[in-house]
């Protein structure tokens, strides 16, 4: 097959048009910060299904907005069993240094 002429896919920019999307991603951001905090409550109450709940959240958008990383790192976390609680604070530092990762890259 010659992908020489594929299209690429649209994005979720060219669905909406910029100026949808720059409110979308800014609302996504403003949530993000939120959802840090509650992955840090989760981590300090050693609530895995709580921060399952928020990963579940964070995965559903991330990759809308290009978020690649962020969106394993959710996967991840949905993949974790309850015995595993001791890289849940772990796996929530990273997910907290990619959000201001990704917070810096779009220039909020």
């Amino acid at each position: 097959m010659d992908l020489t002429h594929a299209k690429t896919a649209p994005t979720l920019e060219d669905d909406v048009g910029s100026e949808v999307y720059q409110e979308l991603l800014a609302a996504f951001l403003a949530q993000l910060s939120v959802q840090v905090v509650e992955l840090n409550v989760a981590a300090g109450a050693r609530d895995v299904p709580a921060a399952q709940f928020v990963a579940h959240q964070i995965k559903g958008t991330a990759s809308s907005f290009g978020a690649a990383r962020l969106d394993e790192l959710a996967k991840r976390a949905l993949r974790m069993d309850e015995d595993e609680v001791e890289l849940l604070g772990t796996l929530v530092s990273e997910i907290e240094v990619e959000v201001a990762q990704f917070q810096t890259v779009v220039g909020v």
